[in-house]
């Protein structure tokens, strides 16, 4: 899953929720900030031909009759499409995923890599489309979505993880979310939560972020959940390190007016890999995500959000924020 950030974890950021709740399953070592080249160039990049492919523009989509339902075809699109892929050690799932990203028949497929002591490497290598970024050191956790995204040269930017294969035709809506205007297309988990009561603090931390920037329309989605795009336009404004952590980039985009929505509902909740890391009621990746929105919402203070903060946390919050989310 993205595995970048801290250290690796699937995105427990969106998915699967239990002891330690919706996003609480990632790994958790902390954030470790990148080299200065890192966000500047791959440590393994293409082949000698891939790479004049690349440069040249003439680097194509493998035919659909490659992969697997090919007579499924993505809705046309007018801007170009760059899909990138965060693995840390995801042999096992990584060639479904680039399967599907694949079938979406995107310009790029940029796989990064992130500390991986497994098999993904050869994996990735057997695209014949993808460009693989391979860190031998864990780089921190969603460090891979900045380093993919500043590789970039897509006008939509689609995030996936290496160890969940999500069915192209599931893809596409967050694809064409952004074709048509949006900025940031999230994956909209509201209607698989529990009641509020039975919520968990990463969750509640998500609704408390979008009510402090006026979004209560968005629930507890985040760009913490895969899978999620963006336009160039907002990459361009928010800047690719600002992924690192998603919370922080989610309000970022709203506070500077782009359009923010949600774009579909895909279920990755069950599918989340289970790791040591992101099971158990307080668990690493947990705090870790805690820590993520006590950054985004610094990051509202500092814009000059008091008001809306304020707003957020005064008299009747939590019975507000309750009401909304157990309505039917």
């Amino acid at each position: 899953m993205n595995t970048m950030r801290r250290s690796h974890a699937a995105e427990g950021r969106h998915r699967g929720y239990g002891t330690g709740g919706v996003g609480t399953r990632r790994t958790g070592r902390k954030r470790k900030a990148p080299k200065a080249a890192a966000l500047h160039a791959p440590v393994i990049s293409p082949g000698t031909d891939e790479r004049t492919k690349l440069e040249s523009g003439t680097m194509k989509a493998a035919s659909p009759a490659q992969s697997k339902g090919a007579r499924w075809r993505p809705p046309a699109r007018r801007g170009t499409l760059s899909v990138i892929v965060s693995a840390q050690n995801e042999e096992a799932t990584l060639p479904a995923v680039l399967r599907e990203a694949e079938r979406l028949l995107p310009e790029e497929l940029i796989v990064v890599l992130n500390g991986c002591s497994d098999e993904s490497y050869l994996q990735a290598r057997q695209s014949a489309v993808a460009m693989v970024v391979h860190y031998p050191d864990a780089a921190g956790h969603d460090v891979g979505r900045a380093i993919g995204a500043r590789l970039s040269r897509g006008d939509i930017l689609l995030f996936l993880d290496g160890d969940m294969a999500i069915p192209a035709p599931a893809l596409a809506p967050f694809v064409t979310a952004v074709d048509e205007g949006a900025d940031v297309a999230l994956n909209d988990l509201n209607p698989l939560l529990p009641s509020f009561e039975h919520t968990d603090p990463v969750t509640r931390c998500k609704l408390f972020l979008n009510l402090a920037v006026g979004r209560e329309d968005l629930g507890a989605s985040s760009m913490t959940a895969v899978p999620h795009a963006l336009s160039r336009r907002a990459l361009s404004i928010i800047g690719p390190k600002t992924l690192m952590v998603p919370p922080k980039a989610q309000a970022a985009a709203v506070l500077n007016g782009l359009i923010v929505k949600n774009a579909s509902s895909v279920n990755v909740i069950g599918r989340n890999r289970v790791r040591r890391s992101n099971t158990g009621a307080g668990n690493a990746v947990e705090q870790m995500i805690l820590g993520d929105h006590a950054e985004a919402l610094a990051e509202i203070l500092a814009r000059g959000g008091v008001r809306k903060f304020r707003e957020a946390g005064g008299p009747g919050f939590r019975s507000r924020l309750a009401a909304w989310r157990n309505q039917p």
